[in-house]
């Protein structure tokens, strides 16, 4: 039986393999041929992580997701462009190594470091319902199966809070989850306006409208709210 089987079996074989050359020199031939009226075909394609990290500073060892949220709130939030590495360099003046890489960058380190930058950093104790009302994004410090993690929260909405994760990228938690991992701080930076086009505000309108508004009522640029939706005692 197997005798019956060899030469058809082998012959397919054969046969396909030259198919899938033939269709293989076809595609190749039709992307060429594209080429001739003088506009190649192009297609960017993002990749899911691409996707999942759009507008955030990845964070690049185990301590510095302070630092890449950071990065990541003063490149796309204010324009000001400051690698993570260079971040931890100059924060580190406000620290030690040994601190740092056991317990990362506080509140205090990043309120330092951003008044050298002709910034304020102020750090607020709120609830939850407070983050409904935010006007620019903040970072808060969450504890996340015993590690203590900073994110960004951008905004809340109907019972979700949009975060920008420096370890997990973009990613909306629960009300009721985000509570129990947060300390009911946040950690504002003020200064200078908020850009009013920041992907870190693509899924709130309220203050760029609001920016907009103020600029045309007042005839100048647009001006940050002092209160940026943070009516609660200022912490430091």
């Amino acid at each position: 039986m197997s005798g019956f089987f060899r030469f058809p079996v082998s012959r397919f074989v054969v046969a396909l393999a030259g198919c899938i050359l033939c269709a293989a020199g076809h595609a190749q031939s039709s992307i060429d041929t594209s080429t001739l009226v003088g506009v190649p075909l192009v297609k960017s394609i993002r990749s899911m992580r691409d996707i999942r990290y759009s507008h955030i500073v990845s964070q690049q060892y185990d301590y510095s997701c302070g630092a890449a949220a950071l990065a990541t709130l003063l490149r796309y939030g204010y324009g000001i462009d400051i690698p993570e590495t260079e971040l931890i360099r100059r924060m580190m003046v406000f620290s030690t190594p040994e601190v740092v890489v056991k317990n990362g960058f506080s509140m205090l380190d990043m309120k330092k470091f951003v008044e050298t930058i002709g910034l304020r950093g102020r750090g607020f104790r709120v609830n939850t319902e407070a983050l409904y009302h935010l006007q620019i994004p903040v970072l808060v410090l969450m504890n996340i199966d015993g590690y203590e993690h900073f994110v960004i929260v951008k905004h809340a909405e109907d019972g979700r809070i949009f975060i920008a994760d420096p370890a997990l990228g973009n990613r909306i938690v629960l009300e009721g989850d985000f509570s129990k991992t947060w300390n009911g701080l946040v950690f504002a930076v003020l200064g200078k306006p908020f850009r009013e086009d920041s992907p870190l505000l693509q899924d709130n309108e309220s203050l760029a409208l609001k920016l907009r508004a103020n600029a045309l009522a007042n005839g100048t640029a647009a001006t940050p709210f002092v209160e940026y939706g943070l009516i609660k005692a200022e912490l430091f």
